[in-house]
């Protein structure tokens, strides 16, 4: 029986990419570790009870060759609800451009939706 699923996105760098998620959605690090260069190959950060994980190309494209890519090229976007939409979408508009202002969906959903470091696309919601 499945019981958990986290992404692991495929990163630039992983010290970059950490300090997007904490600045701007406030994720912490919860573990990391780093390549014998020193620079980090591998993070988990956590918020609430979400979990995402960021492993360097590089090294990612070690570990699995079929993802071989000369850059990251984003090919996920993330959905992630919130309980305090306004004010969310306050603070993060103030700090990051938006792809998509604040909008309702044909689902019924309020949304918008910035994009990462990497250009991953991260679409926020209110929770109905």
């Amino acid at each position: 029986m499945f019981t958990a699923m986290t992404a692991n996105l495929m990163v630039e760098s992983v010290e970059d990419s950490l300090d997007f998620y904490a600045r701007v959605l406030g994720f912490t690090e919860v573990t990391s570790v780093p390549s014998e260069s020193g620079k980090l190959q591998f993070a988990i950060v956590a918020k609430d009870d979400l979990q995402l994980m960021f492993q360097e190309r590089g090294n990612l494209c070690a570990e699995y060759p079929i993802l071989m890519t000369e850059t990251v090229k984003p090919s996920l976007s993330l959905f992630i609800t919130v309980d305090n939409f306004a004010e969310f979408y306050e603070t993060v508009r103030s700090t990051t451009p938006l792809l998509a202002e604040e909008h309702m969906t044909f689902y019924d959903t309020k949304e918008f939706a910035i994009a990462d470091n990497n250009g991953y696309v991260i679409t926020i919601a209110e929770k109905s």
